[in-house]
C-alpha cells in the first residue's frame, strides 16, 4: 500500500471507530484528559502498524484491545498491587463481540443521538445497557441516586421515540402483538 492509500484507509477507520473507542475509554479512565491521551496513543500506534504494512483484519477489535491494555497500564501506574483486570473488565464479552461485528446504522444512530443530547444520559445508557450494570450499580458509578438514573433513562427513551421514525428500517420501539 502506498503512503496515500494508507492515510486514506486510516482516516476511514478512524471515522468509523473513534466514537466507540473514545466512549469506551471515558467510562473506564478518569480524568477525561487521560482518556483522550490514551485514545491518541492508540490511534498513533495503529497508524504506525498500518505504515509498517501490517495486515489488520478487524481494526475496531484491535483498537479496543489496545485501548483496554493502555487503560490497564494507566491504572497500574497508580495501583501496582491490585489486579487491574477487575477494573477494566468487559462485562459481557458476547455483547461486545456482537457489537464489534455489527455495523448496524441503527445502534450508531441511537448512541449518537443520546451523546449529542446529553452526555450524562449517554454514560447511563452505556453502563446500563451496553455493560449490563444494574440501575443501582450504574447510579453508584456515576455518583447519582437510583431515581435520577431511572428518570434520565425514561426521559431519553421518550425523546428517542419522538426523534426516530417508525418504519421498516427504524422499528426500534414498535411492539407487535406477538412476542417472539
Amino acid at each position: 500500500m502506498s503512503g496515500d492509500s494508507v492515510k486514506e484507509r486510516f482516516e476511514e477507520i478512524y471515522d468509523k471507530t473513534y466514537d466507540s473507542i473514545y466512549r469506551y475509554l471515558i467510562t473506564k479512565v478518569s480524568p477525561r484528559e487521560a482518556a483522550e491521551d490514551i485514545v491518541q496513543n492508540c490511534y498513533l500506534e495503529f497508524y504506525k502498524k498500518m505504515l509498517e504494512g501490517g495486515q489488520i483484519l478487524r481494526p475496531k477489535h484491535l483498537l479496543l484491545t489496545m485501548a483496554k491494555r493502555r487503560a490497564a497500564d494507566y491504572y497500574r501506574s497508580f495501583t501496582p498491587t491490585e489486579d487491574i483486570d477487575d477494573q477494566t473488565a468487559i462485562y459481557d464479552e458476547k455483547a461486545l463481540r456482537e457489537l464489534e461485528n455489527d455495523d448496524s446504522f441503527e445502534y450508531e444512530q441511537i448512541m449518537r443521538l443520546i451523546a449529542e443530547s446529553d452526555d450524562t444520559a449517554y454514560r447511563i445508557f452505556y453502563l446500563h445497557f451496553h455493560c449490563g450494570h444494574t440501575l443501582e450499580k450504574t447510579a453508584r458509578e456515576l455518583a447519582m441516586s437510583e431515581s435520577t438514573v431511572k428518570s434520565k433513562i425514561y426521559r431519553m427513551l421518550r425523546k428517542l421515540r419522538k426523534q426516530l421514525t417508525e418504519g421498516e428500517d427504524n422499528a426500534f420501539f414498535r411492539r407487535s402483538k406477538q412476542i417472539p
